[in-house]
């Protein structure tokens, strides 16, 4: 014989109320809508509307050059330690991307040039390769920590969810040109050698030890080669 179950409108009413929350808090992990139809960020610190950290320029004032940059067509220089260099399209570039959610990056990879792992913790990427061969990936959250991986070539695109870790790797022996573009106009860029080995002030050693299951005199040799002052 099954038992049902009677819920009374205020139970009811009260787990209408959590799922909303919750689906409110979804929401709310993404950049703010604009309630305008662009907000120009202006460097200079004067009264106005003050929108995502940035004051608003006189609409009035704004034009065309607001939305616009030029140069992203010019390679940038991968003569560094990962071979890689990234050419950013933010608010500093295009003052006009203010309050729009959006933001991309040129990617130019040596022969073995390296995106280290790394996580953008406020936005998803979309990433188009224009030349060259590409390996990616990222890695689902846990308990899985399954590797979606994929090799690219020219005209391919891949996509990287919000907050995971995922790299990018020329395996290539010609040089790799790619555009990313992502959902927020800040998504922030979190190395993981950097982020755990080049902190300041350093982790406890005897936290990363454990972490890792390595021995205290690695952690030191990483820490050494990871600090900002080496970066």
């Amino acid at each position: 014989m099954k038992r049902t179950m009677d819920y009374s409108p205020c139970f009811i009413g009260e787990v209408i109320f959590v799922i909303l929350a919750l689906l409110s808090s979804i929401a709310l992990a993404t950049d703010p809508g604009p309630l305008q139809d662009f907000c120009v960020a202006l460097d200079d610190p004067i009264p106005g509307v003050f929108v995502n950290g940035e004051f608003c320029k006189d609409p009035m004032k704004v034009n065309a050059d607001d939305f616009f940059l030029s140069g992203l067509n010019k390679p940038g220089n991968i003569t560094n330690q990962f071979g890689a260099a990234f050419a950013l399209v933010t608010v500093p570039q295009i003052p006009g991307l203010n309050t729009l959610g959006i933001s991309m990056v040129r990617m130019d990879y040596a022969p073995y040039g390296l995106n280290p792992p790394h996580t953008n913790p406020r936005g998803s990427e979309i990433l188009l390769v224009l030349e060259g061969t590409l390996l990616v990936g990222f890695v689902t959250s846990n308990p899985d920590n399954r590797l979606f991986t994929k090799i690219l070539h020219e005209g391919d695109v891949f996509v990287f969810p919000i907050g995971l870790i995922h790299f990018q790797f020329n395996v290539g022996k010609a040089k790799v040109v790619a555009i990313s573009a992502l959902s927020s106009q800040g998504p922030g860029y979190l190395a993981i050698s950097n982020t755990v080995f080049g902190s300041t002030p350093p982790i406890n050693d005897e936290v990363l030890t454990k972490a890792f299951q390595i021995d205290s005199k690695l952690v030191d040799y990483l820490q050494s080669r990871f600090s900002p002052d080496n970066n």
